[in-house]
C-alpha cells in the first residue's frame, strides 16, 4: 500500500509504538558483516530491550550481543546456520534459537535469510540456575488454547522455568478471535506480526495491523487484540518474566 506523501502508519508514544514497514529505514548493523537491518524497538524510545530485523545475504556473519545480553533469534524467511558449542544447526523459516548471555555463537548464511531478533539484559537471581541455550522449530511446539479458547492458540517457544527471564511465544488467532480482556500488567512486550491482519488497542489508541508490523508495549500499557479478515492472524512476541518487580 502506498501512502500519500508525508503520511505514515507508524506511531510512537510514551508507553507504546506501532512501526509499519512504510517507515523502515534500512542500515548496516554494527559488527555484523554484509548484513543490513532495521532497529524496530530500542532503549532510545524508552524500551528496556531491543527488537530488530537482520537481513542477511551470502557471506553474512552475525556479531555477538553486548556483554550480559541474552538473544532470541527467529527466522522470518530463508535459511541460516547457527554455530554453537562446536555444533552447527540449520535454521529454516520459523526456526529459532535462544542464546544465553555471553554464549559464544555465530549466525551465517550461504544464500539469504531475514531474522527477527530480541535482545534483553539478563537478570540473574540468587539460587536460580542460569538458562541454557536452545534451538527449535515453531512447528514442533504444541500450541494450547489461550484461556480455553480454541480459536486463539498459544505456543511457548521457551521453557517456563525460573532460570529463563525471557518468554517468547507465537500466538495464532482465527478470524474474529480476540484476547478475552484488555491486559494491563508489569510485563513489557515486543511484537512482530508474522501473518494476517487485526486491530490492536494500545493505550487509548486503536491500530489496524498486518503482517510486517511491529509493536512495543511498555509496562502497564493497556493492550488488546482482535483478528480480522478471512485468514488467521499470527504474531511473535516477547516479554520479561521471572524478574523481581523492584529491579
Amino acid at each position: 500500500m502506498t501512502l500519500p506523501l508525508g503520511q505514515t502508519r507508524s506511531r510512537v508514544a510514551r508507553d507504546h509504538a506501532m512501526i509499519g514497514p512504510d517507515s523502515h529505514v534500512i542500515a548496516a548493523l554494527p559488527g555484523w558483516r554484509q548484513t543490513q537491518g532495521v532497529v524496530l524497538i530500542s532503549p532510545a524510545m524508552g524500551a528496556g530491550f531491543t527488537q530488530y530485523i537482520a537481513m542477511m545475504g551470502p557471506g553474512s556473519v552475525s556479531a555477538p550481543p553486548q556483554p550480559g545480553v541474552e538473544r532470541f533469534v527467529f527466522v522470518r524467511d530463508g535459511a541460516a546456520t547457527l554455530a554453537l558449542d562446536g555444533k552447527k544447526h540449520a535454521l529454516d523459516a520459523q526456526g529459532y534459537a535462544y542464546l544465553p548471555p555471553d554464549a559464544p555463537h555465530e549466525i551465517t548464511t550461504d544464500n539469504v535469510a531475514s531474522l527477527i531478533l530480541f535482545e534483553y539484559r539478563y537478570q540473574a537471581r540468587e539460587g536460580v540456575a542460569p538458562p541454557k541455550a536452545l534451538v527449535g522449530r515453531a512447528a514442533d511446539r504444541k500450541a494450547q488454547p489461550f484461556m480455553g479458547d480454541p480459536d486463539a492458540m498459544l505456543a511457548n517457544l521457551l521453557p517456563d522455568e525460573p532460570g529463563y527471564d525471557l518468554a517468547v511465544n507465537l500466538f495464532t488467532f482465527n478470524p474474529g478471535a480476540a484476547l478475552p480482556l484488555v491486559e494491563v500488567h508489569v510485563f513489557e512486550h515486543g511484537l512482530y506480526m508474522t501473518r494476517g491482519r487485526g486491530v490492536y488497542r494500545l493505550g487509548d489508541e486503536w491500530f489496524p495491523v498486518e503482517a510486517g508490523d511491529s509493536i512495543w508495549m511498555g509496562p502497564y500499557c493497556p493492550q488488546w487484540f482482535c483478528a480480522i479478515g478471512k485468514a488467521p492472524a499470527q504474531y511473535l512476541y516477547s516479554k520479561n518474566v521471572n524478574r523481581d518487580a523492584m529491579s
